[in-house]
């Protein structure tokens, strides 16, 4: 039989377990953990004073960076927020007849490039290379530029960032190629465009991730649990339509195929 007859087969075969995948996503209970609550939300107040400060970048207290396993480096200058203090009112007695709400400005916060600790491992997977991937895919990687180190990365256009402290930044990597090749960041005009449910679109991208991550055999037990934690979050116990699930396959195998190397270090042929 030639490899002309078999490819098309191979491929159903491919796709019927990936679609198991889907369903064992969608399915089977999964857990976020506290890969979203590591860093405390700051006020719109706050993230604008720190951007006044030239902040652009994830910020911590020097405890919290310690909790993370990161140490702030010695000489590091703090930067200022503003936090609320309750002042008791008292009368001549010395009781408490009422609180007042004041502001201080405190400097208490440092940033991830103020801190050391081991670096993020880069993305670095046998017989599949990411420069040539972006190279191929037209993708441009950029640095991250947003004060919530929750966020875990994003794009827009054919660019990407990653959070420099992502809790898992080989996942989210996959997760933002997975809406650059999906079309989720192309700009369309408003007439011609048909609103999408927010939901179905991270659940392509989480998908892609987790298909992608699961093909290069990098697919961990607490990456997938936290892949299918996130998927169900953002599907709210709906089904996806079978073309979104169509549109995933694909998405794999363009981003599997655009990084694919054969043993000599040269882009292979089909997965």
């Amino acid at each position: 039989m030639t490899t002309a007859e078999t490819e098309p087969r191979q491929t159903r075969n491919r796709e019927l377990d990936w679609q198991r995948l889907i369903e064992v996503a969608l399915d089977l209970p999964g857990s976020v953990g506290n890969v979203y609550n590591r860093f405390y939300d700051y006020s719109f107040l706050n993230q604008m004073f720190l951007r006044m400060q030239g902040v652009a970048e994830p910020v911590a207290t020097y405890k919290r960076w310690q909790s993370l396993g990161r140490q702030v480096l010695k000489g590091s200058k703090a930067t200022a927020i503003v936090r609320p203090i309750v002042i008791d009112r008292k009368n001549d007695e010395g009781e408490v007849e009422g609180r007042m709400l004041r502001f201080k400005v405190v400097n208490c916060l440092f940033t991830a490039s103020q801190t050391g600790g081991d670096p993020l491992p880069e993305v670095e997977l046998p017989g599949w290379d990411l420069g040539t991937a972006l190279c191929r895919l037209e993708v441009k990687r950029h640095p991250f530029e947003m004060i919530d180190g929750n966020t875990q990365g994003y794009s827009w256009g054919r660019n990407y960032a990653i959070n420099p402290v992502a809790a898992d930044a080989t996942r989210t990597t996959f997760h933002e190629l997975g809406h650059i090749v999906l079309g989720h960041t192309t700009p369309q005009p408003a007439e011609d465009q048909v609103a999408a449910h927010r939901g179905e679109r991270e659940f392509q991208a989480e998908a892609t991730a987790y298909l992608t991550l699961n093909e290069l055999d990098q697919l961990t037990p607490e990456s997938a649990s936290h892949s299918r934690g996130y998927i169900q979050h953002w599907m709210n116990a709906e089904r996806p339509s079978d073309r979104a699930i169509r549109q995933v396959f694909a998405a794999t195998d363009t981003i599997l195929k655009a990084g694919r190397l054969t043993v000599g270090g040269e882009q292979g042929g089909a997965v």
